[in-house]
């Protein structure tokens, strides 16, 4: 794998990390399941969803009500090779009621750890799990 492969691969698979943030926020389930692969890991806070029709049972069965933003930072990719890599990034979660004047203090702050593949249709998922380090009260 040459230079500009191994940077066109982190780039893609950091784009899934920033990605999965915007499309959770605004409800968009589809298109968040997408970015896994079809035999895809996601290990939620409620268990671990294999495949997408877990992962489709579980966000149809969420609430939609809270105003929620997650920031992701501090990504960095590892390519293993041309067809796996592996990642983490540092997260904050904000959600709940606009009017909450706690709305812009974190709820959550921790860790994605992800494995990523490529599929035929570009880079995916294949395991995503979450450290909630610290969690507001």
């Amino acid at each position: 794998m040459d230079f500009l492969d191994r940077i066109a691969a982190e780039h893609e698979c950091a784009k899934l990390v920033q990605r999965y943030c915007i499309l959770v926020d605004d409800y968009r389930h589809e298109e968040l399941i997408a970015l896994w692969a079809p035999d895809g890991l996601w290990e939620t806070w409620k268990g671990p969803l294999k495949g997408h029709a877990e992962m489709r049972a579980y966000l149809d069965a969420k609430a939609q009500t809270d105003t929620t933003i997650h920031m992701a930072h501090n990504i960095v990719i590892d390519v293993i090779d041309e067809d796996n890599a592996s990642g983490v990034a540092t997260f904050t979660y904000h959600g709940i009621s606009r009017d909450d004047p706690k709305a812009t203090l974190p709820r959550v702050v921790g860790r994605y750890f992800d494995r990523f593949v490529r599929t035929p249709d570009g880079w995916k998922f294949a395991h995503r799990r979450t450290d909630m380090t610290f969690r507001a009260g």
